[in-house]
């Protein structure tokens, strides 16, 4: 019996691993991405060896995981036509692969809230050893700072939701103690960005659960207790990008936008402009000569057009200026989809499915995440499993 048992613990750990690895090894080594096909392969071939195609036939009547397949045709059909691909397509691949086979009973709170510490700790440990111990500064570093940030966004809401969730108390604090590294982590990364994503969004979970176990006000003075103590200790790093974006304002009062947050201005504005020129289809990645065209009739400076951003620093602005209206309505309906489906739309799951939904949307505003496979990974996996669980639970 004991054997049996571990085999099976064994078993489902290598099944779990995919989902353990998007949130620790995933951003950290430069091929995670490559490192989750080697893992989802093993995971879904003990999967297969373990329930054969029973999961498989659950998972696909799931019609978020149809939606997949239908990203996965699009993908392969701008792959062989040799067109713009805004779908990255081993992303996509790995995405479908692990939500056919991926047994969503061993998706349990108890697990989410192991995986959620297990990378609290790894992500906190990863900043704090370029930060502190080796001083990397921090455009100097092996990692995109803004898409990490909005990662750790995605752990710090499923920490907060958790703990509300938990009633092993051991558990709980942990969970509590993770959502304050988290917010310490996002402060070291220096990203205004996902503050601001953050912030609103870890409001309304928290206006939620007090609403509904009627302890507003306990709430309302702990969380304020708990945000002047983490701005307390990140007081440093906040006073240096308070002092930047100071700075920044001031600059492009005077006319300068040569700064980061003028840049994105500049951005935005060509964005505008050349929707409004090719609405329709858009222009792929071919918009560095329109670029230049606008930097000569004086829209944009001429070293905003010199940097040829790979993006427009707004998830839909850069969807609507490379693929046209019709995919940024594509992008809108991959976010509503799943919220307008919910079968229970006030479960853990539902909760989750909001919150990366608004983290991703409010992230967007100044970021593009599904630019960076890492975050198109974790969001649709995510996403995916939680939809997957909401349904299931309609059946329980």
């Amino acid at each position: 019996m004991l054997k049996d048992n571990i085999i099976e613990r064994g078993a489902n750990f290598l099944i779990l691993l995919p989902i353990l690895w998007i949130f620790t090894g995933l951003f950290i080594l430069k091929d995670g991405d490559k490192i989750l096909v080697v893992l989802t392969l093993v995971s879904t071939a003990i999967s297969l060896l373990i329930y054969k195609t029973s999961i498989y036939k659950d998972n696909i009547k799931n019609p978020y995981l149809w939606l997949m397949f239908t990203l996965l045709s699009i993908s392969i059909i701008c792959e062989a036509l040799h067109i713009y691909n805004p779908v990255n397509f081993r992303a996509i691949a790995i995405i479908t692969v692990l939500l056919c086979f991926l047994p969503l009973k061993l998706i349990t709170n108890k697990t989410l809230s192991i995986i959620m510490i297990i990378g609290t700790i790894s992500s906190f440990s990863f900043i704090s050893w370029f930060n502190y111990i080796i001083l990397t500064p921090r455009e100097y570093g092996p990692f995109n700072a803004i898409p990490y940030a909005t990662y750790l966004c995605f752990i710090a809401t499923m920490a907060l939701i958790l703990f509300f969730s938990t009633k092993n108390n051991i558990i709980k604090y942990s969970l509590l103690l993770c959502l304050c590294l988290n917010i310490t982590t996002i402060f070291m990364t220096e990203t205004r960005g996902a503050l601001v994503a953050l912030a609103p969004t870890l409001f309304g979970i928290i206006f939620y659960f007090s609403y509904k176990n009627k302890t507003i006000k306990r709430n309302a003075i702990f969380s304020t207790v708990a945000l002047v103590i983490l701005c307390g200790l990140s007081y440093p790093v906040l006073k240096q990008r308070i002092s930047q974006t100071t700075t920044d304002i001031t600059s492009i009062q005077s006319g300068d936008t040569n700064t980061s947050i003028g840049l994105r201005l500049d951005f935005w504005k060509a964005g505008f402009h050349l929707i409004e020129q090719s609405p329709i289809i858009g222009y792929g990645t071919n918009y560095f000569q329109q670029l230049d065209t606008l930097a000569n009739e004086h829209i944009i400076p001429q070293y905003a057009a010199s940097y040829k951003p790979l993006h427009f620093h707004n998830q839909f602005v850069d969807i609507a200026v490379k693929c046209g209206i019709f995919g940024l309505l594509a992008l809108l309906i991959l976010l509503i989809f799943p919220i307008i489906k919910l079968t229970n739309k006030t479960n853990n799951e539902a909760l989750l499915i909001y919150s990366y939904t608004s983290i991703l949307i409010l992230a967007g505003l100044t970021d593009v995440p599904f630019f960076h496979k890492q975050l198109f990974l974790i969001f649709f996996i995510m996403i995916g499993i939680m939809y997957g669980r909401n349904k299931q639970q309609l059946k329980n």
